[in-house]
């Protein structure tokens, strides 16, 4: 049955609650976005039709957030030992004191009447994080044995959720990050069905860690040095005269390699063929729109930056005109655009059937449905050459009547 895994909502900043009695050492309350995240949360498994049993660490911040996520899906929560919050420090143990589970019952409105909770629930000893995985590797097994044929959530902490995420062997994306609301979740009886921090239920300017927000964990990896090897051929290096390069379809994941590409390359001009962030759908989601804004800016800033003439085909994902404010100096065309590169006319688009071909050289993206060309056979040297950016992008020198491809590598983040 689906289990899925969660870390509390954002926590308030520790100015607003130092001194407060309400909240004992130890005992961090979420903030407005945190209950906010939290609803969100609820909201989401409400549509999916979850309607297991919550299980929550006995901190406030993590019963917090399972109690708003059991009034908007109209379950209850059970405090779950076994998933609480790590001690790092001495000081923690001796100044930490939780609440009993009639004080929970008093706090939080829908506690599970049947749960049960020794008093006290929490360790007296520092722990790392493998003593964390053997506490929470117990507490998988107890939740295993009672709730063997029901679906389960789990609301912990950082700790406790890497643990969890770990025990139920749920691929982990590369980045240190488990993100606030976000779920972790894995099905036994469909493999398949598994996902790692997956936060799409939260608008991209509202996801944190209680380190960085989503769009300062970006920032740092989109600035950062793409390592791997790129294979170009050498004839690429070689060529003569104008050196036109053809991209498309660009994940975000992939910006640091393609800035690194475009240095080694060295184009004249480079030509984009839409979906500048192309996980980012902003053409069927206008709610991703500060997200997608966010993001080009990177992508477009390194374009910029490479002194190569631009051109752009904004892509059914896109939206023209934050292009147009993030690149001023490009030159942005409508899709089945003829231009002239090096005194050739080209034909440049983003979806293949809104292409007319009647060019020798087109150049589009946006992926393979309906496209009978096959990049493995289809150009040919003096007669028709088309180019589909999701193949790769491609090196050109059009009077030269030369191409080349260089496939973009997987890249998991």
């Amino acid at each position: 049955m689906l289990r899925i895994i969660t870390r509390h909502g954002q926590i308030a900043p520790e100015s607003e609650f130092v001194g407060n009695h309400l909240y004992p050492a130890g005992e961090d309350p979420l903030s407005d976005l945190g209950r906010e995240q939290a609803a969100l949360l609820g909201k989401r498994l409400l549509d999916e039709g979850f309607d297991g049993k919550i299980l929550a660490s006995p901190y406030m911040r993590t019963l917090e957030t399972a109690n708003i996520i059991a009034e908007i899906t109209g379950l209850k929560v059970i405090p779950f030992a076994p998933i609480r919050e790590i001690f790092k420090t001495e000081k923690q143990i001796e100044e930490y004191r939780g609440l009993t589970l009639d004080e929970i019952r008093q706090k939080y409105s829908r506690i599970d009447e049947d749960a049960t909770l020794d008093y006290p629930w929490w360790t007296n000893e520092i722990e790392d994080t493998d003593e964390v995985l053997e506490r929470v590797r117990a507490g998988v097994a107890l939740a295993e044995e009672l709730y063997e044929n029901e679906k389960i959530l789990y609301v912990g902490h950082g700790a406790s959720t890497a643990a969890l995420i770990n025990l139920y062997g749920i691929p982990k994306r590369m980045h240190p990050f488990l993100f606030n609301c976000a779920i972790s979740y894995t099905d036994p009886e469909n493999p398949k069905m598994t996902a790692h921090c997956d936060s799409s239920h939260i608008p991209y300017e509202k996801t944190y860690s209680n380190y960085l927000s989503r769009e300062e964990f970006d920032r740092e990896y989109f600035l950062s040095e793409y390592t791997g090897a790129i294979d170009i051929p050498p004839e690429v290096r070689e060529m003569k005269g104008v050196k036109f390069l053809h991209i498309g379809d660009t994940d975000s994941r992939e910006y640091p390699y393609f800035k690194k590409l475009i240095e080694e390359v060295k184009p004249d001009i480079i030509l984009h063929t839409g979906d500048v962030a192309d996980e980012v759908k902003v053409g069927r989601i206008p709610g991703t729109r500060y997200e997608y804004k966010s993001k080009i800016k990177y992508i477009l800033n390194t374009l910029a930056e490479s002194g190569a003439e631009i051109m752009i085909v904004p892509g059914n994902n896109d939206v023209a005109d934050d292009i147009k404010e993030a690149i001023p100096t490009a030159a942005v065309y409508p899709t089945n655009s003829v231009v002239t590169v090096d005194g050739v006319e080209c034909r440049i688009g983003h979806q293949v059937h809104h292409m007319t071909f009647d060019r020798q050289w087109a150049f589009y993206g946006h992926g393979f449905t309906g496209d009978s060309w096959d990049h493995e056979s289809g150009n040919k040297p003096g007669g028709e050459c088309r180019f589909n950016a999701s193949v790769g992008s491609f090196v050109c020198s059009l009077k030269g009547n030369e191409f080349y491809l260089i496939k973009t590598p997987k890249i998991r983040r």
